[in-house]
């Protein structure tokens, strides 16, 4: 059973393509009678994709000789189109796409540069980087109640397994006051307790390492949904990629990470309690 209209959508493309089999795109399309960027946007997970309509699905399933998958993928579809939690926010479609995976993911891998990630922040460090960054027309408290809301994926009954890799520089920056960056960092250090929760730091002496042009990713994983995908966020666009080349190629800078960053337990926690020790005595 699919919980929200992303993972929806995402099955749904998913399982049009594997319908489709080793059947010719163009051939589909001439049958269809539609144009090929249609079917495309069907058979695609993710931003990029659309829903089809109804009839649009019951031609497909005629073509590939499939009409005992109707009622499942009208099913789908009706899910695929349903408002989720996040519609009162008005989010920017690939933020609540990620918003609505990193809900029901069973694995979350992210490495940040610059900043703390959203999942680790405080309501304080939180606020401090929203109101630094946001729009002219954003709604900071609004932003903030979303990055809070998202981070109830890890108090669920099964949490996911989260790795988090952040680079020193993000630890060292100032952002608000030394107590609030203070804060943050024993926030830090709770949450690498969690035993779902695996933390490292990348610090200063690890010198050049595999994600030296990148600011930030994450790879998300929703086991039931066969749902994997790299997520990139940049200032003013976001992207989903799902290949199996991208994925690959993100899955081995990721793990080259895990080796450049600094052990998770001890290590880390003695790196991030000696630079929250070096907020607190640099005071403002």
């Amino acid at each position: 059973m699919t919980d929200n209209p992303t993972l929806a959508q995402w099955q749904l493309a998913q399982e049009l393509r594997r319908l489709r089999g080793e059947r010719k795109f163009g051939d589909v399309v001439r049958a269809m009678r539609t144009a090929a960027s249609s079917l495309a946007r069907w058979e695609t997970p993710g931003d990029g994709g659309a829903v089809p309509g109804a009839a649009a699905i019951e031609r497909l399933l005629t073509i590939y000789e499939a009409p005992e998958e109707l009622d499942r993928l009208l099913a789908l579809r009706t899910r695929a189109r349903e408002p989720d939690r996040w519609q009162p926010y008005d989010l920017e479609r690939s933020y609540r796409s990620y918003a609505n995976i990193e809900a029901q993911a069973t694995s979350i891998e992210m490495y940040q540069s610059q900043l703390i990630p959203g999942l680790a922040q405080t309501e304080d460090y939180a606020r401090a980087v929203i109101e630094a960054t946001m729009r002219p027309d954003s709604d900071l408290d609004r932003e903030i109640q979303v990055r809070l809301t998202r981070q109830e994926v890890l108090n669920r009954a099964t949490p996911p397994n989260v790795w988090i890799i952040v680079a020193e520089a993000a630890l060292r920056q100032r952002i608000g006051s030394a107590s609030l960056m203070a804060d943050q960092l024993d926030h830090l250090i709770e949450l690498a307790h969690r035993p779902t929760v695996t933390l490292q730091a990348l610090s200063h002496s690890a010198g050049a390492h595999a994600a030296l042009t990148l600011a930030s990713f994450s790879i998300l994983r929703v086991e039931h949904h066969g749902l994997l995908t790299v997520y990139l966020q940049g200032p003013s666009s976001h992207m989903f990629m799902s290949s199996t080349e991208n994925v690959e190629h993100y899955a081995d800078v990721f793990n080259r990470l895990r080796a450049a960053a600094l052990d998770d337990g001890e290590p880390t926690l003695t790196l991030l309690e000696r630079v929250a020790s070096d907020h607190v005595q640099d005071k403002d």
